[in-house]
């Protein structure tokens, strides 16, 4: 029987104040964050770095000095791994450790035939899935190693994780009637060049916002209305709207819970960009209820949506 790995891939963070340059410098030097000529590429990315790690590095400090995401994103392997007895179960983050090449090198070592691919990212994007796996085949050919892979691409409208995202945002709404809350599903944003170029992203934002309102009325959660905004603007490019300051603007009833659409881990884009930066501009209008769901995490509900995953893999 071939030898099998699960890799669960995810962009990274930075763990400590250390790794935000190492974070910044291989975020904007990935082709498919910024589409330029590799040397342009790589000027930019030091200028970035040089200029923005003061920033970042006071905004970490406000989360604890590090994403948590790599600490919970291990206890989501060990999990799993308890679960799964018939393959490993590895992590592989595309900016921060532990890198592709290093973990590639390990499991070629141990004569791992076949890889099952799945992404931390539960919608499509060339900006994250395929950055990833791009990265992991690329990585696997520089060492010689030619194992199987099947790679997961999208997993928003699958059943049991759509529940496991109502069961987080029933778990922060608590005893709170649903009925004055707005609920807005933040999604971290994109250029719009990119989703002109075909990244089906949107598209598939728009669609599992649509099914999780419907599934949502039909548990008997009728929210005042239900949104879906972008966050994490950066640069002068357009990018897709509405923002979510704009959204939080144009809410009336100063109420509202947010979802982090986009991630199936807690990092610093939900810890500081919506618990502290949007939770200011919130307090700055009026907002008399405001509230972050978290992620799935390491929670059990996701755990058993991974192992269920990887068993339609096979």
């Amino acid at each position: 029987m071939d030898k099998k790995a699960i890799i669960l891939m995810n962009m990274g963070g930075a763990s400590d104040l250390a790794e935000i340059k190492v974070f910044l410098k291989n975020m904007f030097n990935d082709p498919r964050i910024i589409g330029a000529p590799p040397f342009v590429r790589r000027n930019l990315a030091d200028y970035i770095v040089t200029t923005r790690t003061p920033e970042v590095e006071e905004n970490y400090r406000l989360i604890g000095g590090g994403s948590p995401l790599l600490q919970i994103s291990r206890s989501l392997q060990k999990k799993l791994q308890a679960r799964i007895d018939d393959a490993r179960v590895e992590l592989i983050m595309r900016y921060t450790p532990p890198f592709a090449k290093e973990v590639l090198a390990k499991l070629k070592s141990e004569g791992i035939q076949k890889l099952y691919l799945i992404p931390m990212y539960p919608q499509f994007s060339t900006t994250t899935t395929a950055s990833s796996i791009e990265d992991i085949r690329a990585q696997a050919e520089a060492i010689g190693y030619s194992p199987e892979m099947v790679s997961l691409l999208k997993y928003y409208d699958y059943e049991p994780y759509m529940e496991v995202v109502e069961n987080r945002i029933v778990e922060a709404l608590g005893d709170t009637d649903p009925k004055d809350i707005n609920l807005v599903f933040s999604a971290h944003g994109l250029p719009v060049r990119v989703i002109k170029r075909g990244d089906p992203y949107q598209k598939q934002l728009q669609d599992e916002v649509a099914k999780h309102r419907c599934r949502l009325e039909s548990k008997g959660l009728r929210f005042h209305q239900v949104h879906l905004a972008y966050q994490s603007k950066v640069g002068p490019l357009k990018w897709l709207t509405p923002s979510l300051e704009r959204m939080l603007e144009n809410i009336k009833n100063k109420r509202v819970l947010i979802y982090p659409i986009s991630f199936t881990i807690d990092n610093s884009e939900t810890l500081f960009e919506l618990d502290i930066e949007y939770k200011e501009v919130a307090d700055k209008l009026g907002f008399d209820y405001y509230k972050v769901c978290r992620c799935p995490n390491d929670s059990d509900d996701f755990v058993r949506v991974l192992e269920l995953l990887y068993r339609t893999m096979k």
